[in-house]
């Protein structure tokens, strides 16, 4: 939801209140969430600035932050040698990107920028010295990630690539016109968002609808001279903040009045409109970081038990031999001393088995210490794989509830992984909940470019009843193959499914998945019907199995860019 023209509006905001202001204290919110207090023009402000990759954000928030217990990584450090303490000399905003720059001057450590990178799930913040060499970076991306924009420690930081499309200050109405009849896309939108910088698909639905009426319509040449009118209103404006509203619940934020929405209110400010849209984000992280470790440490001992399991497991070679060897210790029992440690015993022409002996045993207890040995490892062959299957179920729900406490949009959500963690024996002591059942929620729902509902499940339950009592059977089932994620449902009534909005519904699988900062992620597709729970011991909820599935290979993208990349 975070676009150029909202940045912009943030910047100005920042620049009437925080510039010319000194940090007091600098706030680790949460692993990717940071807060300033600032105390300029005699009253404190709370910056509050996210490069979480599914809700990037950057806001002056009404509350006191709070830290969490987070670890403290070298770029918190830097962040507390050069910024605390600081003062602020200028706030700017990169042109027509989502970029913005605090330059901050510290007495000790000098001039330093903390350049804030809301771009979607590739946000970040990078602290750079008085030379532009990047000091250290919230996410470092190395050459193997990034060939062309490594940001790493003592590289130079280069800004991220223009997407060489038209300046919307410095276009004309016969350049647009041009722009648009070459541009891919079929609605006026599309071709907006392929052509001018800065054009978010939510700014482009915004001008279509004023323009031509409709933020779906068709391109029409007729609507060129309205549209560019509208496009150099918004630019040249001061912004209007504003917030769609469905069921009381809001659903769009934006730096312009969203009239392509029923209803929609003007807000104050940029910022109060993001903290009413985001909600009290910040410290529902508080209240995950407790969770999430505690999650983990579950997963951890899991995995542990896992791997002792598999150690009990050896070939059927392996466990013959046991055999084999107390039936030798038995044959050669009067060849062998007491306190001897070693019997050389040939089997064949071809075989000699050279077998330890426990000098302490006599013969007869040796062997019978092998036959034990391979009575035990005989029934685990056939007892330990069943242990195994159910414990990698376990490790599995384990792994989808901590996709789905990252996921969680609010407090009724968090509660609803609380409660389904305890019911799974995953968190046993007093975790932080609230009173009262959990709410329920309800999907996540798209529209793909084809016009097809889709259907994203929030947490484990929801996936299970999204695909096992939403779903059809002829419905198109989405995930991402090998993490844990949100089954995602293309409702197709019957109809055959366009390639275009099944790499949609794939991009958002991927993004509402644990490979969500991933390049490109594998996406499993299929027919509801060649779907399955999981069934006996170590079922949980939202596990399944999948037959004659097909794979398409995306990279994650936010809901709000996939028609922007």
């Amino acid at each position: 939801m975070i676009d150029a023209l909202t940045v912009r509006a943030l910047c100005a905001e920042l620049q009437g209140t925080i510039q010319g202001g000194r940090v007091q204290q600098i706030y680790f919110v949460a692993p990717l969430v940071l807060g300033l207090e600032v105390y300029a023009n005699h009253k404190r402000h709370y910056v509050l600035a996210s490069a979480e990759p599914q809700r990037p954000r950057l806001l002056l928030a009404t509350e006191k932050l709070r830290s969490a217990s987070v670890p403290l990584t070298p770029f918190a450090l830097l962040l507390k040698k050069y910024v605390d303490g600081a003062f602020i000399n200028r706030v700017q905003v990169v042109a027509r990107e989502r970029i913005l720059r605090i330059e901050f001057d510290q007495r000790e450590q000098g001039i330093s920028t903390l350049v804030i990178e809301l771009i979607g799930n590739r946000a970040n913040m990078i602290l750079l010295d008085a030379g532009g060499v990047i000091l250290d970076a919230l996410k470092r991306v190395t050459s193997a990630v990034h060939r062309a924009r490594e940001i790493v420690p003592r590289a130079k930081y280069v800004p991220p690539p223009p997407q060489g499309k038209a300046d919307p200050l410095t276009l004309t109405a016969p350049q647009l016109q041009t722009l648009l009849e070459k541009a891919n896309g079929e609605t006026l939108a599309q071709k907006l968002v392929a052509s001018v910088a800065g054009t978010s698909p939510l700014l482009a639905n915004e001008l279509a609808f004023r323009a031509g009426g409709a933020s779906d319509g068709m391109y029409n040449s007729a609507y060129v001279t309205p549209l560019f009118e509208q496009l150099t209103r918004v630019w040249n404006s001061a912004a209007e903040p504003s917030l769609a509203f469905e069921n009381e619940q809001p659903i769009a934020v934006a730096a312009f009045a969203l009239t392509q929405f029923p209803r929609y209110e003007k807000i104050p400010s940029m910022s109060a409109a993001l903290e009413t849209f985001f909600g009290a984000e910040e410290s529902y992280e508080a209240v995950k970081v407790p969770l999430r470790a505690q999650i983990n440490t579950a997963l951890e001992k899991a995995e542990r038990m896992r791997a002792n399991m598999q150690r009990e497991l050896v070939s059927n070679d392996d466990i013959e031999k046991l055999k084999l060897q107390g039936e030798m210790i038995l044959g050669y029992q009067y060849q062998i001393t007491n306190g001897q440690t070693k019997l050389r015993a040939p089997v064949t022409d071809e075989l000699t088995l050279d077998i330890a002996l426990d000098p302490k045993l006599n013969a007869v207890e040796n062997a019978n210490a092998y036959f034990a040995k391979y009575k035990r490892a005989r029934d685990a062959q056939t007892a330990v794989p069943e242990r195994i299957a159910v414990v990698e179920n376990d490790i599995a729900f384990i792994q989808q509830l901590l996709n789905d406490l990252d996921a969680a949009e609010s407090r009724a959500e968090i509660d609803s992984v609380v409660e389904q963690a305890r019911e799974a024996n995953v968190l046993r002591d007093a975790t932080p909940a609230s009173r009262g059942q959990p709410q329920r929620s309800e999907p996540r729902q798209f529209i793909s470019p084809d016009d097809f509902q889709i259907l994203v499940g929030r947490n484990a339950r929801q996936n299970d009843w999204l695909t096992f009592e939403r779903a059809k059977a002829e419905d198109i089932w989405l995930h991402a193959r090998g993490h844990a994620g949100s089954h995602v449902i293309v409702l197709s009534n019957g109809a055959n499914v366009p390639h275009t909005t099944l790499e949609y519904a794939a991009s958002l699988a991927a993004y509402f998945s644990q490979a969500r900062t991933h390049g490109a992620v594998d996406v499993i597709y299929t027919p509801r019907k060649n779907v399955h729970r999981v069934r006996g011991a170590g079922a949980h909820p939202g596990l399944v199995t999948v037959r004659d599935e097909q794979v398409l290979r995306v990279r994650p993208t936010a809901p709000s860019e996939i028609q922007n990349d």
